[in-house]
C-alpha cells in the first residue's frame, strides 16, 4: 500500500465540548509495588527521596501535570480501615490485605497521600470501605479531613499536625461492588444501592458540599439502572471501569486498536440509560460518569503485583482512549489510568532507577494542553475490518482543543507500516506556524527498557504551513500539531 491518503476537517466555530482536565488523572492504589517502592520508600532511603516521597517518581508525574489522583483503590479500598494508616507511623499496625494477600505496614496513609497530592498540585480523590466497613467508618473519614469543628476526628488530625482541613470533595462510595472478587460485595444491584444511600447520608451529615461517585458497570444496564433509580437522588457521578483483557480481546494489533471506538459507543450508551433513567423515575440531580479505571492489561501482569512492560501499540491505545475522553469531556469529566508506577503503570521502578513507558510519553505529549474548548473535527481516511468489532476502522483519528487563537490538534495513525499524508481543512483559521510533536517508535512492538531507555520518546519538528496543508504522519504514530 502507498501511503494513506487522509482528510482532517476542523472547525474552531463548532464547539462539542469543554475540556475538564481531570479526564487525564491517574489512580494509585495499595497493591504490588505501587505505592511501597513507587511512591513511598522513606526518609531513611538511600533512593532520593522528599520526606520519604520517591523523588524520580513525584517529578515525573509532575510533567504529566496529573490533575487529580484516585486512592487508596481499587479492591485494596474494600477492606481498608483508614484509622490504621494515621498517626506516628511506628506505632500503626500492620495488616493483612485481605484483597491482594500481602502485608499492609500503613507507612502511606491519609495525611502522607494529601502530602503528595498537594506537592504534585493535584486534587484528592478518596474511596472509602464500602465492603467490609461502616457508613460511620465512612462518615468519620469525611470528618478527618473535612472538619474543622472540636470534634474527635477533626482533633485527630489536629494533634497529628494538620490543623487545616484538607477539604477532599470528590469521594466514591466503594469499588466494583458488583464483583465476588471484592470483600464485602453485594449480592445484586439493589442492595448496591440501598448502600450507597445509606453511605451517603453519613458523609453528607458532615459535608454536604463534597460530590459523591457511585458504583456503575461497563456491561450490565440493569445495574446502573437500579443504582440511579434507588440512589439517583444521592450520588453525582457514575463509576465505569474498563479494560482491554488481551487474553481474550484485542488478539491482533488491529483489533486491539479498533476497541476504544467500542469503549466510546459504550460510554455514550451507558449514559443515554442514565438520562433516561432520571427522566423515568424523577431524579432531578445532573449525573455524570467518572471513568476511574482503564486501560490495557497483559496475561503476565499476575497478582499481587501486576506489572507489565508496554509498548508502542500501547500508546497508540492510550492516545486514542484520551481523544474519547476528550470528546465526551462534558458526559465524562474525570478520568482516572490504572494504575500511575508499576502496576499495569505508566511509571516502572527498579532499586533507584526509573522507567518510562510509551504510554507516559502519551499523557506527557496530551497534557501540553489542560482547557480549552473542544471543537469539532471530521476525519475522513483508508479504513481497515476489523473482525472483533465487524466494522470498518478508519486508519486516522482526530480531535482538537481550540485555546488561545490556537489549535491543539491531536491525530492518531493506526497503520502498523505506513505513513499517512494529511490534508488539513481549517477553514477561516489561519495559523503561520505548525509545532508537530510525535511518538512512533520503530515498530508496535517497540518500548523502553532499563537497558534502553529512550526508544520510545516525544520527538518534534516545526515548519511553516503550506498552501496545500499537507501533514505527513508516521506509521503507528500519536500526534500533536500546534497551529498558531
Amino acid at each position: 500500500m502507498k501511503n494513506i491518503k487522509a482528510h482532517v476537517y476542523v472547525d474552531t466555530s463548532s464547539v462539542i465540548a469543554h475540556l475538564d482536565k481531570r479526564i487525564y488523572g491517574q489512580f494509585i492504589e495499595h497493591v504490588g509495588r505501587c505505592i511501597y517502592g513507587g511512591i513511598w520508600v522513606g526518609e531513611k532511603s538511600s533512593i532520593p527521596n522528599l520526606n520519604g516521597y520517591r523523588l524520580d517518581v513525584l517529578n515525573a508525574v509532575r510533567e504529566i501535570k496529573s490533575p487529580i489522583v484516585r486512592w487508596p483503590g481499587g479492591n485494596f479500598a474494600s477492606q481498608y480501615h483508614w484509622m490504621d494508616g494515621i498517626g506516628p507511623r511506628e506505632q500503626r499496625p500492620k495488616k493483612f490485605d485481605l484483597a491482594w494477600g500481602l502485608v499492609e505496614p500503613n507507612e502511606f496513609g491519609t495525611d502522607e497521600y494529601i502530602e503528595w497530592i498537594r506537592l504534585l498540585g493535584a486534587e484528592p480523590y478518596i474511596t472509602v470501605n464500602a465492603g467490609n466497613g461502616t457508613p460511620e467508618e465512612a462518615a468519620a473519614w469525611v470528618e478527618y479531613c473535612n472538619s474543622n469543628r472540636d470534634t474527635y476526628y477533626a482533633s485527630l488530625r489536629k494533634r497529628y499536625g494538620h490543623k487545616e482541613p484538607y477539604n477532599v470533595k470528590l469521594w466514591a462510595i466503594g469499588n466494583e461492588l458488583n464483583g465476588w472478587w471484592q470483600v464485602g460485595f453485594c449480592r445484586d444491584d439493589e442492595e448496591c444501592g440501598w448502600r450507597t444511600v445509606e453511605f451517603a447520608d453519613h458523609m453528607r451529615r458532615v459535608d454536604p458540599s463534597i460530590k459523591l461517585v457511585a458504583v456503575g458497570v461497563d456491561y450490565d444496564p440493569e445495574w446502573n439502572i437500579d443504582m440511579i433509580r434507588i440512589a439517583g437522588n444521592y450520588m453525582d457521578y457514575l463509576s465505569i471501569h474498563t479494560y482491554i483483557f488481551r487474553e481474550r480481546q484485542g488478539k491482533t494489533y488491529e483489533d486491539f486498536v479498533a476497541w476504544p471506538i467500542y469503549i466510546e459507543e459504550n460510554l455514550k450508551h451507558i449514559y443515554y440509560t442514565i438520562e433516561q433513567t432520571r427522566y423515568k423515575y424523577g431524579i432531578k440531580k445532573k449525573i455524570k460518569m467518572v471513568f476511574d479505571e482503564w486501560n490495557v492489561w497483559y496475561p503476565e501482569a499476575q497478582s499481587p503485583y501486576l506489572e507489565q512492560i508496554t509498548s508502542m501499540k500501547d500508546a497508540i491505545f492510550t492516545a486514542l482512549i484520551l481523544n474519547v475522553l476528550q470528546r465526551l469531556s462534558d458526559i465524562v469529566p474525570i478520568a482516572c489510568f490504572a494504575q500511575t508506577v508499576n502496576v499495569l503503570s505508566l511509571i516502572l521502578t527498579k532499586d533507584d532507577k526509573i522507567l518510562l513507558t510509551p504510554q507516559y510519553y502519551v499523557f506527557k505529549l496530551y497534557t501540553e494542553v489542560t482547557e480549552g474548548k473542544i471543537i469539532s473535527v471530521s476525519a475522513f481516511s483508508q479504513s481497515y475490518r476489523s473482525n472483533e468489532l465487524d466494522r470498518n476502522v478508519q486508519y486516522i483519528d482526530a480531535s482538537a482543543i481550540y485555546n488561545n487563537n490556537t489549535v491543539y490538534l491531536f491525530m492518531v495513525n493506526r497503520h502498523p507500516e505506513e505513513e499517512a499524508d494529511v490534508e488539513l481543512h481549517i477553514g477561516s483559521f489561519a495559523p503561520s506556524v505548525v509545532k508537530h510533536k510525535y511518538i512512533a517508535g520503530q515498530s508496535i512492538d517497540d518500548r523502553n527498557t532499563f537497558e534502553t531507555l529512550t526508544n520510545v520518546v516525544i520527538e518534534e519538528k516545526n515548519y511553516s504551513i503550506t498552501s496545500t496543508r499537507t501533514i505527513k504522519l508516521k506509521p503507528h504514530s500519536v500526534n500533536l500539531l500546534i497551529l498558531a
